[in-house]
């Protein structure tokens, strides 16, 4: 994955990785952990709830991460785990 021309990550399975190869973190049904199990968030209806009380509508996600064939619970992983 690119982020203005620069590489950012990538995905292998349910895994996410960052640029140097560490992994970030991963999800399930529709729940997103980071690299240590803890549920980082979730997707309900058209929304992203983060575990810190932050809301994001997944329109606006699709918006920001683009590219390739991910799934909304995948674009909303690289965006709790790999940030703005």
């Amino acid at each position: 994955m690119r982020r203005g021309g620069e590489k950012i990550g990538w995905i292998e399975e349910n895994d996410l990785y960052n640029e140097d190869g560490k992994k970030v973190g991963y999800w399930s049904s529709n729940d997103i952990y980071d690299a240590s199990g803890r549920k980082f968030g979730y997707i309900e209806g058209n929304y992203l709830y983060a575990s810190d009380g932050h809301k994001f509508e997944l329109d606006d996600i699709r918006k920001e991460i683009t590219g390739g064939s991910l799934s909304d619970l995948e674009r909303a992983a690289v965006r709790l785990l790999l940030g703005d």
